[in-house]
C-alpha cells in the first residue's frame, strides 16, 4: 500500500485549519489585537460571601471585562492591604483570561498580574459598586439583597 506524501497531509491540515478559522471567525493567536482580546475575554467574577462553599461566580462579557480592567488599571496606587475580615462578605474577585486577578473590598483593590501584586486605592468604591450592580442578574434575589446590604454596611 502506497502512503500519501507528507506535503498532501500538511496541505489538508492547513486547509482544515483555514476552514475552521473562516467558519468561526478565528484569527491566529499572535495576530493583531490578540493580546488585547486575550486580556479582555473569558473573565469571571465572583463574590466572596460564603465560608466552606464555592463563591457564586459568573462570566463577564468582553465589554464588561475590558471596562473593569481599564477601571482597575486607572486607579491610583495604594498602600493599605486588603483587611482580614473573617466571615461574611469579603469582597469581589475578578479573574481575567491572562491570569490577572483583582480582589476588591471596600476602597482597596489588590491586582495580581504578571507575577506582581499591586495595591490600588478606590476611594469612591466605583469598582466595587460596578461589580455589585453587575452581579444582580447572576445572583439569587435574596443573595443579592444580602450582598448589597453587606456592601452598604461597609460604607464609611
Amino acid at each position: 500500500m502506497k502512503r500519501a506524501p507528507r506535503g498532501v497531509w500538511l496541505a489538508a491540515g492547513l486547509g482544515l485549519l483555514g476552514a475552521w478559522a473562516c467558519a468561526t471567525g478565528g484569527a491566529p493567536a499572535d495576530g493583531p489585537g490578540a493580546e488585547e482580546k486575550t486580556m479582555a475575554s473569558a473573565a469571571r467574577a465572583s463574590v466572596e460571601i460564603f465560608s466552606g462553599r464555592e463563591p457564586p461566580t459568573w462570566p463577564l462579557s468582553d465589554d464588561e471585562s475590558r471596562a473593569l480592567r481599564e477601571a482597575v488599571d486607572a486607579l491610583p496606587e495604594g498602600t493599605r492591604p486588603l483587611p482580614d475580615v473573617g466571615l461574611g462578605y469579603r469582597g469581589f474577585t475578578v479573574t481575567w483570561a491572562d491570569g490577572a486577578r483583582a480582589t476588591v473590598y471596600r476602597d482597596v483593590v489588590e491586582l495580581v498580574a504578571g507575577g506582581r501584586t499591586q495595591l490600588r486605592e478606590d476611594t469612591p468604591r466605583a469598582v466595587e459598586e460596578r461589580l455589585l450592580l453587575g452581579s444582580r442578574p447572576h445572583l439569587d434575589p435574596e443573595l443579592f439583597k444580602v450582598v448589597a446590604s453587606q456592601v452598604q454596611a461597609a460604607q464609611p
